[in-house]
């Protein structure tokens, strides 16, 4: 089992297109991106032109933006929770993110939620009411560019969002169906979600951190502790055997993490490239004085985000 399974999540779809070619499994050029021994991080994801990455710190507090050279690193938000299941918009100027708030009226205290944007510089923009249970929104995207969002069971506050210009919509989006589908996923199933909010049950069973192929044919997923590919219309499940967390490096191979904890802490870890035709796993790191989590790819397949759970810093490498 993974030290911590978050069940409960809504992303979006495949904003961004892969490079298609085959991947032979070699990760090089390993350097840090972080280097704060006060702080521990996670979830480094790159922006959708690839220049910047954001990332959380330890459960999901606050977020966090660094040049993908190592550069300009602040922090935009220091909210709580924001840094779970947050999204870039394709124009690589917002984030979309759910807060958590604890607020106590006449001696109860309630939990509450509601979807933002943040822009690069920490000036957010409320997009939903409060509400005590919420699924991360997602971005939706017109042809046309017209930028908006969708929050299944959610009423959604009237925001003028800025439009992205078509010509760089196209050219960060895999398909028009990709960009407009996200998951929601929990305990019980895992539901796609279209343009209007509608929702189809995908797979029947307890499923988490869905992730949509760059041609917005197939998701990958973690069915409980195995690695789990399904087409959108809901045929050809397949069991990948062990991995956490795919990120799609192209339309047949993800990156993954593999990890063996005792409960309370990771023990080892590692990524691995994975084919979703074939199951063939290829190990990409070996290093006996780090644990590997956490992977993201970046929009043209090039490099992988991870972070190392022993310093908790955001490492950056080629993907070959």
């Amino acid at each position: 089992m993974k030290k911590s399974m978050l069940l409960i999540a809504l992303v979006f779809g495949g904003m961004v297109s892969h490079a298609q070619g085959l991947k032979t499994g070699e990760l090089t050029n390993v350097r840090q991106l972080t280097h704060d021994p006060s702080a521990r991080f996670e979830n480094p994801r790159f922006s959708p032109d690839g220049l910047t990455v954001a990332f959380t710190g330890e459960g999901y507090e606050g977020l966090y933006l660094i040049g993908a050279d190592g550069t300009s690193m602040r922090q935009i938000s220091h909210d709580l929770g924001v840094g779970y299941m947050y999204q870039w918009s394709a124009d690589s100027r917002e984030i979309l993110v759910r807060d958590t708030r604890w607020v106590t009226n006449a001696g109860e205290t309630t939990r509450y939620h509601a979807a933002w944007t943040v822009d690069l510089y920490g000036s957010k923009t409320r997009l939903s009411a409060d509400t005590e249970t919420m699924q991360p929104a997602a971005w939706r995207y017109s042809k046309a560019g017209a930028k908006s969002i969708v929050a299944p069971g959610q009423r959604l506050e009237q925001v003028s969002l800025q439009k992205v210009p078509t010509k760089l919509l196209e050219a960060q989006s895999a398909t028009a169906v990709s960009r407009n589908l996200s998951f929601i996923c929990d305990s019980e199933k895992l539901i796609l979600v279209d343009e209007q909010g509608n929702q189809k049950v995908l797979y029947n069973s307890p499923a988490f951190a869905p992730a949509l192929s760059p041609d917005g044919k197939r998701v990958a997923f973690n069915a409980l502790n195995d690695l789990a590919v399904i087409n959108i219309d809901g045929s050809g499940f397949r069991n990948l055997g062990a991995g956490f967390n795919p990120s799609w490096a192209n339309n047949s191979q993800v990156v993954v993490e593999r990890t063996t904890d005792d409960g309370h802490k990771f023990l080892e870890g590692d990524l691995y490239l994975i084919n979703v035709d074939n199951a063939h796993a290829k190990r990409l790191t070996t290093t006996s004085s780090m644990i590997e989590v956490n992977p993201s790819v970046s929009a043209d397949g090039q490099r992988v985000l991870f972070t190392n759970d022993v310093d908790g810093q955001v490492y950056i490498a080629d993907l070959k």
